[in-house]
Protein backbone atom coordinates (compact mmCIF):
# COMPACT_ATOMS: atom_id res chain seq x y z
CA UNK A 1 0.00 0.00 0.00
CA UNK A 2 1.23 3.56 -0.68
CA UNK A 3 -0.94 6.14 1.42
CA UNK A 4 -0.50 9.73 1.82
CA UNK A 5 -3.15 9.67 5.42
CA UNK A 6 -2.70 8.90 8.71
CA UNK A 7 -3.70 5.38 9.30
CA UNK A 8 -7.10 5.03 8.32
CA UNK A 9 -9.94 2.27 9.42
CA UNK A 10 -8.57 0.12 6.32
CA UNK A 11 -4.73 0.41 7.80
CA UNK A 12 -6.09 -0.64 10.97
CA UNK A 13 -8.05 -3.83 9.46
CA UNK A 14 -4.81 -5.14 7.57
CA UNK A 15 -2.49 -4.69 10.81
CA UNK A 16 -5.46 -6.88 12.60
CA UNK A 17 -6.33 -9.68 10.27
CA UNK A 18 -6.78 -13.66 11.22
CA UNK A 19 -3.84 -14.82 8.76
CA UNK A 20 -0.66 -12.95 9.73
CA UNK A 21 -0.01 -11.05 6.59
CA UNK A 22 3.04 -8.57 6.16
CA UNK A 23 1.61 -5.16 5.45
CA UNK A 24 4.19 -2.93 3.44
CA UNK A 25 3.75 0.63 3.24
CA UNK A 26 5.23 3.50 0.68
CA UNK A 27 5.70 6.63 2.35
CA UNK A 28 5.47 9.61 0.01
CA UNK A 29 6.02 13.02 -0.02
CA UNK A 30 2.22 13.83 1.54
CA UNK A 31 2.68 11.02 4.25
CA UNK A 32 2.75 12.78 7.83
CA UNK A 33 5.56 12.05 8.94
CA UNK A 34 4.83 10.99 12.67
CA UNK A 35 2.68 8.26 10.70
CA UNK A 36 4.22 5.03 12.89
CA UNK A 37 3.54 7.39 16.33
CA UNK A 38 -0.48 6.96 15.08
CA UNK A 39 -0.93 3.12 15.44
CA UNK A 40 -1.77 1.85 18.35
CA UNK A 41 0.42 0.91 21.23
CA UNK A 42 -1.41 -2.03 21.87
CA UNK A 43 -4.63 -3.44 20.94
CA UNK A 44 -6.63 -6.38 22.79
CA UNK A 45 -7.57 -8.27 19.56
CA UNK A 46 -6.21 -11.92 19.29
CA UNK A 47 -3.76 -10.95 16.11
CA UNK A 48 -2.31 -7.70 18.55
CA UNK A 49 1.05 -9.25 19.85
CA UNK A 50 2.42 -9.77 16.42
CA UNK A 51 0.43 -6.83 14.31
CA UNK A 52 3.65 -4.20 14.67
CA UNK A 53 5.86 -6.63 13.80
CA UNK A 54 3.93 -7.69 10.53
CA UNK A 55 4.28 -3.84 9.11
CA UNK A 56 7.43 -2.65 7.43
CA UNK A 57 6.49 1.33 6.77
CA UNK A 58 9.11 2.89 4.39
CA UNK A 59 9.65 6.68 4.57
CA UNK A 60 10.82 9.14 1.74
CA UNK A 61 14.15 8.64 3.58
CA UNK A 62 14.69 4.90 3.68
CA UNK A 63 13.54 4.29 0.56
CA UNK A 64 16.55 6.14 -0.95
CA UNK A 65 19.00 3.46 0.91
CA UNK A 66 17.33 0.93 -1.08
CA UNK A 67 19.61 -0.45 -4.01
CA UNK A 68 16.99 -0.94 -6.58
CA UNK A 69 17.74 0.20 -10.18
CA UNK A 70 14.13 1.46 -10.46
CA UNK A 71 14.33 3.86 -7.42
CA UNK A 72 16.29 6.17 -9.77
CA UNK A 73 13.10 6.41 -12.01
CA UNK A 74 10.39 7.13 -9.63
CA UNK A 75 9.54 10.58 -8.72
CA UNK A 76 7.51 11.53 -5.85
CA UNK A 77 4.22 12.11 -5.55
CA UNK A 78 3.46 9.47 -7.91
CA UNK A 79 1.57 5.82 -7.36
CA UNK A 80 3.84 3.76 -8.84
CA UNK A 81 6.15 4.38 -5.58
CA UNK A 82 4.59 0.89 -4.86
CA UNK A 83 6.85 -0.50 -7.52
CA UNK A 84 9.29 -0.50 -4.34
CA UNK A 85 6.65 -1.88 -2.48
CA UNK A 86 6.62 -5.13 -4.86
CA UNK A 87 10.23 -6.00 -5.22
CA UNK A 88 10.69 -5.59 -1.59
CA UNK A 89 7.66 -8.14 -0.72
CA UNK A 90 9.52 -10.58 -3.51
CA UNK A 91 13.30 -10.31 -1.87
CA UNK A 92 11.60 -11.41 1.28
CA UNK A 93 10.54 -14.42 -0.11
CA UNK A 94 6.64 -13.46 -1.05
CA UNK A 95 4.82 -16.74 -2.97
CA UNK A 96 1.48 -14.09 -2.86
CA UNK A 97 1.07 -10.37 -3.04
CA UNK A 98 -2.60 -8.92 -2.36
CA UNK A 99 -2.30 -4.99 -2.57
CA UNK A 100 -5.39 -2.12 -2.30
CA UNK A 101 -5.75 1.05 -0.98
CA UNK A 102 -5.59 2.41 2.39
CA UNK A 103 -10.17 3.28 2.12
CA UNK A 104 -10.41 -0.02 1.50
CA UNK A 105 -12.29 -2.33 4.07
CA UNK A 106 -11.60 -5.96 4.08
CA UNK A 107 -15.55 -7.21 5.01
CA UNK A 108 -14.11 -10.04 7.19
CA UNK A 109 -11.23 -10.71 9.59
CA UNK A 110 -9.36 -11.83 6.88
CA UNK A 111 -7.98 -11.58 3.10
CA UNK A 112 -9.86 -14.25 0.50
CA UNK A 113 -8.44 -15.67 -2.04
CA UNK A 114 -7.89 -18.13 -4.01
CA UNK A 115 -5.34 -20.78 -4.91
CA UNK A 116 -3.74 -20.56 -7.85
CA UNK A 117 -4.64 -23.83 -9.50
CA UNK A 118 -8.38 -24.57 -9.48
CA UNK A 119 -10.44 -27.48 -11.06
CA UNK A 120 -14.12 -26.59 -12.39
CA UNK A 121 -16.37 -26.81 -9.42
CA UNK A 122 -13.68 -23.49 -7.76
CA UNK A 123 -14.31 -21.85 -11.42
CA UNK A 124 -16.99 -22.72 -12.79
CA UNK A 125 -17.23 -19.80 -15.62
CA UNK A 126 -15.46 -18.64 -18.71
CA UNK A 127 -15.91 -15.05 -19.73
CA UNK A 128 -15.26 -14.72 -23.77
CA UNK A 129 -15.93 -11.46 -25.96
CA UNK A 130 -18.16 -11.39 -28.65
CA UNK A 131 -17.95 -10.73 -32.37
CA UNK A 132 -17.99 -7.01 -31.73
CA UNK A 133 -15.78 -6.26 -28.84
CA UNK A 134 -12.48 -7.95 -27.55
CA UNK A 135 -13.86 -6.53 -24.20
CA UNK A 136 -16.62 -7.87 -21.44
CA UNK A 137 -18.10 -6.13 -18.92
CA UNK A 138 -17.39 -8.26 -15.58
CA UNK A 139 -19.59 -6.40 -13.48
CA UNK A 140 -22.07 -7.14 -15.97
CA UNK A 141 -21.71 -10.76 -14.45
CA UNK A 142 -21.82 -9.51 -11.04
CA UNK A 143 -25.44 -7.86 -11.42
CA UNK A 144 -24.99 -4.70 -12.46
CA UNK A 145 -24.88 -4.52 -16.63
CA UNK A 146 -25.34 -0.84 -16.64
CA UNK A 147 -22.46 0.02 -14.50
CA UNK A 148 -18.84 -0.11 -16.30
CA UNK A 149 -15.15 -0.57 -14.62
CA UNK A 150 -12.55 2.53 -14.84
CA UNK A 151 -10.53 1.35 -18.05
CA UNK A 152 -14.31 0.06 -20.04
CA UNK A 153 -13.68 2.34 -23.79
CA UNK A 154 -16.84 4.33 -23.63
CA UNK A 155 -17.28 3.38 -27.62
CA UNK A 156 -17.72 -0.11 -26.94
CA UNK A 157 -21.03 0.33 -24.28
CA UNK A 158 -23.15 -0.28 -27.46
CA UNK A 159 -20.99 -3.21 -29.32
CA UNK A 160 -21.16 -4.73 -25.56
CA UNK A 161 -24.67 -3.90 -25.06
CA UNK A 162 -26.39 -5.20 -28.34
CA UNK A 163 -23.99 -8.40 -28.72
CA UNK A 164 -24.76 -9.05 -24.95
CA UNK A 165 -23.36 -8.03 -21.87
CA UNK A 166 -21.78 -11.29 -21.07
CA UNK A 167 -21.38 -14.24 -22.48
CA UNK A 168 -20.02 -16.98 -20.30
CA UNK A 169 -19.23 -21.04 -21.08
CA UNK A 170 -18.74 -24.11 -18.71
CA UNK A 171 -14.75 -24.11 -18.15
CA UNK A 172 -13.55 -27.34 -19.36
CA UNK A 173 -10.03 -26.77 -18.34
CA UNK A 174 -8.81 -29.50 -15.28
CA UNK A 175 -6.69 -27.15 -14.29
CA UNK A 176 -7.06 -23.27 -14.19
CA UNK A 177 -4.14 -21.37 -13.49
CA UNK A 178 -5.36 -18.57 -11.75
CA UNK A 179 -2.40 -16.58 -10.92
CA UNK A 180 -4.03 -12.84 -11.00
CA UNK A 181 -7.33 -12.35 -9.17
CA UNK A 182 -9.15 -9.29 -9.33
CA UNK A 183 -12.16 -9.09 -6.33
CA UNK A 184 -14.59 -6.36 -6.45
CA UNK A 185 -15.12 -3.98 -4.27
CA UNK A 186 -19.03 -2.80 -2.80
CA UNK A 187 -20.79 0.23 -2.10
CA UNK A 188 -18.04 3.22 -4.34
CA UNK A 189 -16.85 0.15 -7.36
CA UNK A 190 -13.45 1.64 -9.48
CA UNK A 191 -15.65 3.39 -12.43
CA UNK A 192 -14.12 6.59 -14.08
CA UNK A 193 -14.98 10.21 -13.70
CA UNK A 194 -17.87 10.32 -16.63
CA UNK A 195 -19.68 7.12 -14.48
CA UNK A 196 -19.80 9.09 -11.29
CA UNK A 197 -20.59 12.60 -12.82
CA UNK A 198 -23.84 11.10 -14.65
CA UNK A 199 -25.23 8.87 -12.26
CA UNK A 200 -24.49 10.83 -8.46
CA UNK A 201 -27.09 8.56 -6.95
CA UNK A 202 -25.57 4.89 -7.50
CA UNK A 203 -22.61 6.08 -5.42
CA UNK A 204 -21.86 4.58 -2.44
CA UNK A 205 -24.81 2.28 -2.96
CA UNK A 206 -23.58 -0.67 -5.26
CA UNK A 207 -24.01 -4.10 -4.23
CA UNK A 208 -22.41 -6.76 -6.13
CA UNK A 209 -23.62 -9.96 -6.68
CA UNK A 210 -22.34 -12.15 -3.81
CA UNK A 211 -23.49 -15.72 -5.44
CA UNK A 212 -21.96 -15.48 -8.38
CA UNK A 213 -19.49 -17.75 -8.62
CA UNK A 214 -15.49 -17.19 -10.27
CA UNK A 215 -15.02 -15.95 -13.53
CA UNK A 216 -12.01 -16.36 -15.34
CA UNK A 217 -11.45 -14.52 -19.02
CA UNK A 218 -10.29 -16.55 -22.01
CA UNK A 219 -7.68 -15.95 -23.93
CA UNK A 220 -7.91 -12.50 -26.09
CA UNK A 221 -11.00 -11.34 -24.27
CA UNK A 222 -10.15 -8.63 -22.41
CA UNK A 223 -11.36 -6.30 -18.94
CA UNK A 224 -9.73 -3.70 -16.88
CA UNK A 225 -8.71 -4.36 -13.66
CA UNK A 226 -6.87 -2.53 -10.69
CA UNK A 227 -4.78 -2.42 -7.74
CA UNK A 228 -7.70 -1.65 -4.94
CA UNK A 229 -8.59 -5.75 -4.24
CA UNK A 230 -5.95 -7.87 -6.50
CA UNK A 231 -3.91 -11.29 -5.47
CA UNK A 232 -1.36 -12.20 -7.63
CA UNK A 233 0.39 -15.52 -7.61
CA UNK A 234 4.18 -15.98 -7.53
CA UNK A 235 3.92 -16.69 -11.66
CA UNK A 236 2.62 -13.21 -12.06
CA UNK A 237 5.32 -11.06 -9.83
CA UNK A 238 6.76 -9.93 -13.16
CA UNK A 239 3.42 -8.25 -14.22
CA UNK A 240 2.88 -5.94 -10.79
CA UNK A 241 4.73 -3.10 -12.53
CA UNK A 242 3.00 0.15 -12.61
CA UNK A 243 3.86 2.27 -15.21
CA UNK A 244 5.70 5.77 -14.62
CA UNK A 245 5.14 7.55 -17.71
CA UNK A 246 1.35 7.66 -17.25
CA UNK A 247 -1.02 9.36 -15.10
CA UNK A 248 -2.03 8.04 -11.72
CA UNK A 249 -5.62 7.31 -12.96
CA UNK A 250 -4.14 5.05 -16.16
CA UNK A 251 -1.17 3.43 -14.43
CA UNK A 252 -2.81 0.24 -13.45
CA UNK A 253 -5.69 0.16 -16.00
CA UNK A 254 -2.32 -0.29 -18.54
CA UNK A 255 -0.66 -2.61 -16.37
CA UNK A 256 -3.62 -5.20 -16.68
CA UNK A 257 -3.97 -4.65 -20.22
CA UNK A 258 -0.41 -5.39 -21.25
CA UNK A 259 -0.30 -7.98 -18.73
CA UNK A 260 -3.14 -9.86 -19.70
CA UNK A 261 -1.47 -9.98 -23.42
CA UNK A 262 1.56 -11.92 -22.05
CA UNK A 263 -0.28 -13.79 -19.26
CA UNK A 264 -1.80 -16.19 -21.42
CA UNK A 265 1.76 -17.04 -22.80
CA UNK A 266 2.69 -18.26 -19.41
CA UNK A 267 -0.94 -20.44 -19.36
CA UNK A 268 -1.73 -18.09 -16.76
CA UNK A 269 -5.64 -16.12 -16.36
CA UNK A 270 -7.06 -13.54 -14.88
CA UNK A 271 -10.29 -14.20 -12.63
CA UNK A 272 -12.99 -11.67 -11.22
CA UNK A 273 -14.62 -12.82 -7.72
CA UNK A 274 -17.08 -11.26 -6.27
CA UNK A 275 -16.89 -8.34 -3.50
CA UNK A 276 -14.34 -8.90 -0.49
CA UNK A 277 -14.05 -5.14 0.32
CA UNK A 278 -16.14 -2.30 1.08
CA UNK A 279 -14.57 1.14 -1.21
CA UNK A 280 -14.88 4.38 1.44
CA UNK A 281 -13.43 6.37 -1.35
CA UNK A 282 -11.34 9.33 -0.45
CA UNK A 283 -12.20 12.44 -1.49
CA UNK A 284 -11.37 13.10 -5.13
CA UNK A 285 -12.35 16.00 -7.46
CA UNK A 286 -14.58 14.48 -10.73
CA UNK A 287 -13.66 16.98 -12.77
CA UNK A 288 -9.65 16.42 -12.36
CA UNK A 289 -9.80 12.73 -12.17
CA UNK A 290 -11.50 12.70 -15.66
CA UNK A 291 -8.64 14.66 -16.74
CA UNK A 292 -6.48 12.39 -15.54
CA UNK A 293 -8.00 9.55 -16.93
CA UNK A 294 -8.10 11.38 -20.73
CA UNK A 295 -5.87 8.38 -22.32
CA UNK A 296 -8.44 6.06 -21.16
CA UNK A 297 -11.40 7.55 -23.07
CA UNK A 298 -9.30 8.15 -26.15
CA UNK A 299 -6.87 4.66 -26.27
CA UNK A 300 -8.21 2.09 -24.49
CA UNK A 301 -9.61 0.49 -27.29
CA UNK A 302 -6.95 1.05 -29.55
CA UNK A 303 -4.76 -0.01 -26.98
CA UNK A 304 -6.34 -3.71 -26.55
CA UNK A 305 -6.91 -3.93 -30.36
CA UNK A 306 -2.70 -3.51 -30.30
CA UNK A 307 -2.27 -6.05 -27.84
CA UNK A 308 -4.64 -8.35 -29.50
CA UNK A 309 -2.82 -8.69 -32.51
CA UNK A 310 0.52 -8.52 -31.22
CA UNK A 311 2.33 -11.71 -31.29
CA UNK A 312 6.50 -12.40 -30.84
CA UNK A 313 8.56 -15.58 -30.92
CA UNK A 314 11.12 -14.41 -28.37
CA UNK A 315 11.36 -17.70 -26.64
CA UNK A 316 11.48 -16.17 -23.28
CA UNK A 317 8.91 -14.07 -20.98
CA UNK A 318 11.53 -11.72 -19.96
CA UNK A 319 12.25 -11.25 -24.17
CA UNK A 320 9.10 -10.64 -25.03
CA UNK A 321 8.34 -8.62 -22.05
CA UNK A 322 10.90 -6.33 -23.33
CA UNK A 323 9.64 -6.53 -26.98
CA UNK A 324 6.08 -5.11 -25.80
CA UNK A 325 7.40 -2.63 -23.92
CA UNK A 326 9.22 -0.98 -26.91
CA UNK A 327 6.09 -1.72 -29.20
CA UNK A 328 3.98 -0.02 -27.08
CA UNK A 329 6.42 3.03 -27.04
CA UNK A 330 6.26 2.85 -30.91
CA UNK A 331 2.99 2.66 -30.63
CA UNK A 332 2.61 5.77 -28.55
CA UNK A 333 0.65 4.07 -25.85
CA UNK A 334 3.27 5.45 -23.00
CA UNK A 335 6.40 6.93 -23.75
CA UNK A 336 9.75 5.68 -24.37
CA UNK A 337 11.17 6.51 -20.73
CA UNK A 338 8.94 3.71 -19.86
CA UNK A 339 11.07 1.19 -21.59
CA UNK A 340 14.10 1.83 -19.73
CA UNK A 341 12.21 1.66 -16.68
CA UNK A 342 11.07 -1.73 -17.02
CA UNK A 343 14.57 -2.84 -18.16
CA UNK A 344 15.55 -1.70 -14.51
CA UNK A 345 12.56 -3.45 -13.07
CA UNK A 346 13.48 -6.85 -14.71
CA UNK A 347 16.99 -6.51 -13.65
CA UNK A 348 15.70 -5.75 -10.03
CA UNK A 349 13.69 -8.71 -10.22
CA UNK A 350 16.88 -10.68 -11.37
CA UNK A 351 18.82 -9.46 -8.45
CA UNK A 352 16.17 -10.33 -5.84
CA UNK A 353 16.37 -13.81 -7.31
CA UNK A 354 12.92 -14.11 -8.85
CA UNK A 355 12.29 -16.70 -11.05
CA UNK A 356 10.42 -16.19 -14.39
CA UNK A 357 7.87 -18.85 -15.66
CA UNK A 358 8.44 -20.49 -18.94
CA UNK A 359 6.32 -19.50 -22.40
CA UNK A 360 4.26 -22.60 -23.13
CA UNK A 361 1.31 -21.30 -25.53
CA UNK A 362 1.15 -19.98 -28.38
CA UNK A 363 1.60 -15.97 -29.12
CA UNK A 364 -0.81 -16.11 -32.12
CA UNK A 365 -4.72 -15.57 -31.81
CA UNK A 366 -5.00 -17.58 -34.20
CA UNK A 367 -3.24 -20.93 -32.93
CA UNK A 368 -5.22 -20.36 -29.61
CA UNK A 369 -7.55 -23.02 -28.69
CA UNK A 370 -9.70 -20.83 -26.60
CA UNK A 371 -11.01 -19.54 -29.66
CA UNK A 372 -11.74 -22.61 -31.37
CA UNK A 373 -14.23 -24.39 -27.86
CA UNK A 374 -17.46 -24.57 -28.85
CA UNK A 375 -19.32 -21.93 -26.76
CA UNK A 376 -22.68 -21.65 -24.89
CA UNK A 377 -23.60 -17.79 -24.36
CA UNK A 378 -25.85 -16.61 -21.83
CA UNK A 379 -26.75 -12.90 -22.32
Amino acid sequence: ITTIHYPTPAIHKFLNLTTPWNLIVIADRKTPSDWLNHLPSHNSSASSPSSSSRLLFLSLQQQQSLRFRILQHLPHGSYARKNLGYLIAIQCGAQIIFESDDDNLVETGDIFHLPKLLQPHQLPWFAFHRQRSLFVNIYASFGHPHIWPRGFPLEQLRNITEDGWHSLRQNQQNITHAYIQQYLADLDPDVDAIYRLAHPMTIGRVQFDRDQPPIALESFTFSPYNTQNTVTHYEAFWGLYLPVTTTFRVCDIWRGYWVQRLLWDIGGHLIFGRSTVQQVRNSHSYIEDMDDEYQLYHQSASFVRFLASWSSSNPSLVGRIRELARDISRGGFWKWKEVEIIDAWLEDLRSVGYQFPPIIKPSSKLSSTAVKQKRAAIC
